[in-house]
């Protein structure tokens, strides 16, 4: 039941108010077809749009089935609209991008109905207006009168309590005129229908009670409704019971949303897809400049990844204290008295510096290797590969026209004049090497080099080996002489031939591939050269050791028949280049072998009868049968230290004692001296101190006491003096020659027992051991085992996996209370080349920064195109607001647009950037001369520029769409 009590409302305020309504009360039927009849401006139209919730009454009350609606909220209203009100207008008001069928179930969709009903619902409500051929067609499609029935097909679709129609036949023909008011009369058996109309022939005939108006009044009512208060209480009691049953109002579905937007996009093809265009700009900019960063950072990640397999982060089992070295350097002593500011004061930490620099760490990598293996999952994603060397001897010969040649070690420095143990230190160095592991990465491997010849192969046994030539299958001459394919005899010529010009160059000289695949190296574990001697161990402590001997110190062994005999055969089974676009590689010698060889030779010495027993019985020597002892100096023996300390340091040392720095070195300055030079010294060290301070002097016993109390005589002269007669005495002193001699009769016969050990301490680094060790003869016998590598190498994906590695190198340090076992390390090409990747970043980063400028640019006008849409759709915002849209569903209505304009304008820039890239990358290719610099849009790169593209028009529509929501909706049904 329907009740208007004094409904007034009035527009404007002060003089230009008007007064639409001055105090209406009206009660409705639940079913009647009521006919409101007045001159213009009566207020017909305001009291229609009052009881339909479109407007608003200033006073007065309105209630509906017994609730007052002076508490009513905006969703209340919505959901009175959506569900008990159903209206048809004049004009129709169909919204033209749908079709009918869309139009009708759009009433349906705002209340939540699943799409499956709503269709249902929707044909039968069009078949009952006789539409039921005609859903697909769109409004401008059909005549007046079949879009008044669609009209009407959606005010009833949803089954509401009242049908308010506003001069439905206003703009239709007679006959058009007389189906609508049949059909609106069919419908008020059933329901309350109000229609507004200036006809009163058609209200005379069809309704069945009509009110008049006149200047906002009821100035007739020809069958107004009277109701006692009992039946009015039972009446707002079955429908308070009713209204139980009623479904709660439900927001526009944001597929709805989006429907009504594409649709309306769709009609404006051309605007969209430039407004689209303009919005991409912005999000090609930037997504070129990340496809050509993506493309250069893949370059730099290759060649960071190449260059880490050649320069791998290294621990040695014995390395370089690098961080008292540089401390050293730049360390400087304090200073103790006064400062004078106009003068400079030299430091001489010199010896502190030179100390660091020959000061070793030890790293127990036994430990460390434990605790990768334990903790390896941690690790995994950031290596290539982790390898493992040692120290075992790899003795490797080649058999060719000109004999035996040993390839490895080395021996090509010995036939060069003057270069005789130039091997051995470059080997120590890290240098010249023959043989050299491979990285246990294939996959790594096949991007690094690549296979020359079709019967070359990647070695899949432990004894296959590949030779490595350069990129234009060039092989150097020295890997020639060093594998004895030429002979190393003529070394020696060549030098002399390069010294005065006569060398004949060998440049073009070529050797078929047949030549190297298949040929056969041959390797010798350096234990297999020693054999059991007759001679037992003596002493019941050792009885089943035996005393070995050097089988090559047999005058009558045959080396050669022994290697070829007893010597695994190494095969060639491929030939490889570096790729052509290969930065960096990482086999370092002319002969790679795999990590199985490396397995098979530490299995051997696992198994070698001469190293276990050296193990088994460490306090003997295997090679004599007798103890090991070692040599203990002392003061009485010291000459013999002396004599196998290294010279040069040695020199070093013995010229440091002839610089005086201080008054203890000055006595031993002086004592070199001879007697002419000390005297003229001692004779100005007198006259300065007693000139000083002639008391002081006196009382430490005058010229007498000077050779007891020298230091306190010393005392007495000034900062400059004694800097002057340090400078004389060290200049006296070059003359002479510090020997042995003198070294032992005036420096050590005065050290103490305690400075004496010191001092011996700090030398022994320099004295090589004369003695027999159990670490020497497992050095010498080329010991090495599986658990106690000689270093570590981390092959890091990239620099970013580098730095995960050093942390979890610092995370055991972490475990490691004790320094000492602490692992050290340095890492300065790590340092250096990851600043690459953070400079690209960077320019990455400001270029992004200026490119979107345009995408906020294009952001704002597409905010104002979308301020344009809901101008042009303000009448489509009234129909939504008539059939019971909120302020919220209008709004998302327009925040769909602009998401759908978001997403095009997206996909419209990666699809211009990837069309661009297929272009621009032939170009770059031909520019840098890099083949592998590929501009690519990666994929998650694409994806995040179209959510920020949406991102941004959504917010960009956030106004517009608001100003659309707030819109009166019977201002926005006026507008055409």
């Amino acid at each position: 039941m329907l009740e208007l009590k004094d409904i007034r409302k009035k527009y404007g305020q002060g003089d230009s108010t008007v007064h639409a309504l001055s105090g209406v009360s009206l009660t409705f039927r639940e079913n009647e077809f009521v006919s409101i009849l007045g001159p213009s401006g009566c207020g017909k139209t305001t009291l229609l749009n009052i009881i339909g919730g479109l407007d608003r009454y200033s006073k007065g009350d309105l209630v509906i089935n017994g609730k007052s609606t002076k508490l009513f909220k905006d969703a209340d209203w919505d959901t009175y609209r959506n569900h008990s009100i159903g209206f048809v207008f004049q004009s129709y008001n169909l919204i033209p991008h749908q079709s009918v069928l869309s139009n009708v179930e759009l009433a349906l969709t705002l209340s939540g109905v699943s799409k499956k009903e709503r269709r249902m619902r929707a044909i039968m409500a069009l078949k009952k207006v006789g539409l039921g051929d005609q859903i697909h067609k769109k409004p401008n499609q059909m005549s007046g009168g079949q879009m008044q029935r669609v009209a009407i097909a959606r005010a009833l679709v949803n089954n509401p309590d009242i049908l308010l129609a506003d001069e439905p036949t206003g703009a239709l023909d007679t006959q058009t005129s007389i189906q609508i008011m049949d059909l609106l009369k069919e419908v008020a058996k059933e329901k309350l229908v109000i229609m507004v109309t200036h006809n009163p022939e058609l209200a005379e005939e069809y309704s069945t009670r009509i009110v008049r108006l006149c200047d906002g009044l009821v100035v007739e009512d020809t069958d107004p409704f009277e109701i006692d208060v009992e039946e009015k209480i039972a009446i707002e009691a079955e429908k308070k019971t009713q209204k139980e049953t009623k479904k709660k109002k439900k927001k526009m579905s944001f597929f709805t949303a989006l429907s009504l937007s594409f649709n309306n996009l769709l009609t404006k093809k051309t605007r969209t897809l430039l407004t689209s265009f303009a919005g991409s700009i912005g999000i090609i900019g930037i997504a070129l400049i990340l496809s050509l960063s993506n493309g250069i950072q893949t370059y730099i990640d290759q060649v960071q990844e190449d260059t880490l397999s050649t320069y791998p982060l290294t621990i040695e089992k014995r390395t370089q204290d690098t961080s008292a070295m540089l401390s050293a350097m730049m360390q400087v002593s304090e200073l103790e008295g006064e400062i004078d500011p106009n003068k400079i004061y030299v430091d001489d930490s010199l010896g502190t510096m030179m100390g660091a620099m020959t000061s070793t760490v030890d790293n127990d990598l036994e430990s460390f290797k434990k605790y990768i293996e334990v903790n390896h999952d941690k690790i995994k994603g950031y290596v290539n590969d982790i390898q493992y060397t040692y120290d075992f001897k790899f003795n490797v010969f080649n058999f060719t026209q000109y004999g035996m040649t040993q390839v490895s070690p080395t021996t090509i420095f010995d036939k060069i004049p003057g270069a005789a143990g130039l091997g051995d230190l470059m080997g120590s160095m890290g240098g010249v090497s023959v043989m050299s592991e491979m990285i246990n990465n294939q996959d790594l491997l096949d991007q690094q080099y690549e296979l020359v010849g079709e019967n070359s192969h990647w070695p899949t046994e432990a004894n296959e080996v590949v030779l490595v030539v350069g990129k234009n299958n060039q092989i150097s001459m020295m890997t020639l002489y060093m594998l004895g394919i030429e002979d190393q005899n003529e070394i020696g010529n060549v030098m002399s031939g390069l010294t005065d010009g006569n060398y004949e160059s060998k440049h073009m000289q070529t050797y078929d591939l047949d030549y190297f695949l298949g040929m056969t190296l041959y390797m010798v574990n350096e234990q297999d050269y020693y054999e059991i001697t007759e001679e037992k161990y003596i002493g019941k402590n050792a009885p089943d050791a035996y005393i070995w001997a050097d089988k090559r110190d047999d005058k009558t062994f045959d080396k050669e028949n022994f290697v070829k005999e007893n010597g695994t055969k190494l095969v060639i089974s491929g030939i490889i280049r570096p790729k052509a676009d290969a930065s960096s590689t990482s086999i370092s010698g002319a002969i790679g072998y795999t990590k199985a060889l490396t397995d098979k030779i530490l299995a051997d010495n696992a198994n070698s009868a001469i190293i276990n027993q050296q193990k088994k019985y460490p306090e003997y020597d295997v090679f004599s049968g007798s103890a090991f002892e070692k040599t203990v100096y002392t003061k009485d023996n010291f000459n013999e230290f002396l004599a196998i300390m290294d010279p040069s340091y040695k020199a070093m040392l013995y010229s440091s004692f002839k610089t005086a720095k201080d008054d203890s070195t000055l006595l031993l300055v002086i004592s070199m001296l001879s007697n002419d030079d000390r005297m003229t010294l001692m004779t100005e060290i007198v006259g300065a101190a007693m000139q000083s301070n002639p008391e002081k002097f006196n009382e430490l016993g005058g010229m007498a006491g000077i050779a007891q109390n020298f230091p306190a005589v010393l005392a007495l002269l000034d900062d400059a003096t004694k800097q002057s007669i340090f400078a004389k005495a060290t200049e006296m002193a070059q003359g002479f020659e510090v020997t042995d001699e003198f070294f032992i009769n005036t420096v050590i016969a005065n050290m103490g027992d305690e400075e004496f050990d010191q001092m011996l301490s700090m030398l022994s680094k320099y004295v090589p051991s004369q003695d027999a060790t159990l670490e020497s003869n497992l050095e010498l016998l080329g010991d090495a085992e599986q658990a106690k590598p000689a270093s570590i190498n981390f092959y890091a994906k990239d620099f970013e996996s580098k730095d995960k590695i050093k942390a979890f190198i610092d995370e055991y340090n972490d475990t490691r209370e004790d320094e000492k076992q602490q692992i050290q390390y340095s890492d300065l090409i790590g340092s250096l080349m990851s600043s690459i990747s953070l400079i690209i970043n960077v320019i990455s980063y400001v270029l992004i920064a200026f490119v979107s400028i345009s995408l906020i640019v294009s952001s704002i006008m597409i905010g104002i195109i979308t301020y344009i849409s809901v101008l042009e759709r303000t009448k489509e915002i009234g129909i939504l607001r008539s059939i019971g849209a909120s302020k919220k569903d209008v709004s998302r209505v327009f925040n769909a647009e602009t998401l759908i304009v978001g997403l095009m304008s997206g996909l419209m820039g990666i699809l211009t950037t990837i069309v661009i890239c297929l272009v621009a990358n032939p170009i770059i290719h031909l520019v840098t001369g890099i083949g592998n610099i590929n501009a690519i849009l990666p994929w998650v790169g694409g994806v995040a520029l179209v959510l920020i593209s949406m991102f941004l028009t959504l917010i960009a529509g956030l106004l517009p769409s608001r100003l659309a929501a707030k819109k009166d909706p019977v201002e926005a049904l006026r507008t055409e």
